[in-house]
């Protein structure tokens, strides 16, 4: 093989007059290797001629099974030993390679979702580094984004705890005067607790949240977090643009200059993606009034095994719950006036609150398992056993041996 430089080297030697021979000793060459350069004539790169692939005879089987076990080289390698497949490992891993990342590239690609105005707001957490007094401290900072107008409200917090989630939620709907018909969110403890069977379980506490400001929760697919992008670029924004260079007083400073440049910053720069001014589009978001609704009521969320008689101990007294639970963990949520008993987020008991102590609240209802009157087997009949044969005999044998004993006179 020979270089392009080469090629055109041989070329202009040759034209100039000078030998086979001469070329090859000026360019160090062998003879043979100018004499075939100059029959072929234009410099051609080398090409390796391609080798079929030893898989091309399970390329219908791979191209089918590989979406099916999640692009896994080792699942469709010990699947292609099965069909006398006798390459390595590496072959399938190398075949494989390509199709997965087209794969992550296609999921890490999202369409931008534009929703109506007052349909969609989107929730948060950030974390940063902030100066509080003098001293570097890690800082939580909720931030919720209306999907519409993106207008921005954010508030800096200790925790990520449930009390504090709702807490920040109530000083959104305040801040912005009403609430969205529905909020997304990404997967935390305190909104899912689990998923089961595709369904989320929520956390029985913001589950009555959401039911008591009346707006309906959405969440993501998980580890799809990107698909609430809008709230995404908010915490960033906040992040990169409120914090840097700053330092605070306390956390009550922080939140008062972090609210007045949502709104006199944030609010007020034209969006990099909508390239309209947050503010102006606020004014159609048509948002839920709220104003007037009583703060929610944090009640006590508490876990509890359910005991063989059927009860639960809330505050020193029990409730009943029904008889195909005992023995599981249920979530005891305690309001003002009632207690009302969770399973899997499952509503399955409500009780109203006994007052004194150590009384017991039970429903007839929970125990009707336990009362069932199974239909009794018919007991066997009486089983006669008759008396052994007695042998008969004649009272003359009686006065006989009574007679050679002695006994009769």
């Amino acid at each position: 093989m020979i270089t392009q430089d080469q090629s055109g080297a041989i070329q202009t030697l040759r034209a100039q007059g000078h030998g086979k021979k001469t070329i090859a000793r000026m360019l160090g060459l062998h003879v043979q290797t100018v004499r075939r350069h100059l029959a072929k004539g234009a410099w051609k790169p080398y090409q390796r001629q391609a080798r079929p692939s030893v898989l091309e005879t399970y390329r219908t089987h791979l191209l089918a099974r590989m979406p099916q076990v999640l692009y896994n080289a080792k699942i469709l390698l010990q699947e292609l030993r099965e069909l006398g497949f006798t390459g390595s490992y590496e072959v399938v891993k190398r075949f494989v390679r390509p199709h997965r990342e087209e794969r992550d590239r296609l999921e890490e690609a999202t369409v931008r979702f534009e929703t109506a105005p007052g349909k969609q707001a989107q929730v948060d957490w950030g974390t940063a580094a902030v100066m509080l007094g003098g001293v570097a401290r890690r800082v939580q900072f909720f931030v919720m984004v209306l999907g519409y107008s993106r207008r921005i409200f954010s508030m800096a917090t200790e925790d990520q705890q449930v009390k504090t989630l709702l807490a920040c939620h109530e000083a959104a709907f305040e801040h912005f005067g009403g609430r969205t018909q529905e909020v997304l969110y990404d997967n935390p403890k305190t909104i899912c607790l689990r998923r089961e069977e595709g369904r989320a379980v929520y956390n029985p506490v913001f589950e009555d949240f959401a039911r008591y400001w009346g707006y309906s929760t959405k969440l993501c697919q998980p580890y799809r977090a990107q698909t609430k992008g809008k709230v995404e670029s908010g915490v960033k924004y906040v992040k990169r643009n409120f914090l840097p260079g700053k330092a605070f007083e306390s956390m009550e400073h922080l939140n008062r200059e972090l609210v007045r440049w949502c709104v006199e910053v944030a609010d007020l720069r034209v969006h990099g993606t909508t390239h309209r001014i947050p503010a102006e589009d606020f004014a159609e978001e048509h948002l839920v009034e709220v104003r007037g609704h009583q703060p929610y009521v944090l009640v006590d969320a508490i876990r509890r095994t359910v005991a063989k008689d059927c009860l639960v101990n809330y505050r020193t007294n029990r409730y009943s719950v029904p008889a195909r639970h005992v023995g599981k963990t249920v979530d005891l949520v305690a309001g003002p006036q009632e207690l009302r008993v969770f399973l899997g987020g499952e509503l399955i008991a409500t009780h109203a609150l006994r007052e004194g102590r150590f009384q017991v609240a039970t429903e007839k209802a929970h125990y009707a398992d336990l009362f069932k009157r199974r239909a009794k087997a018919p007991e066997p009949p009486a089983t006669i056993v008759p008396w052994p044969d007695v042998e008969i005999r004649s009272l003359a044998i009686y006065e006989q041996v009574a007679l050679a004993t002695g006994g009769a006179r």
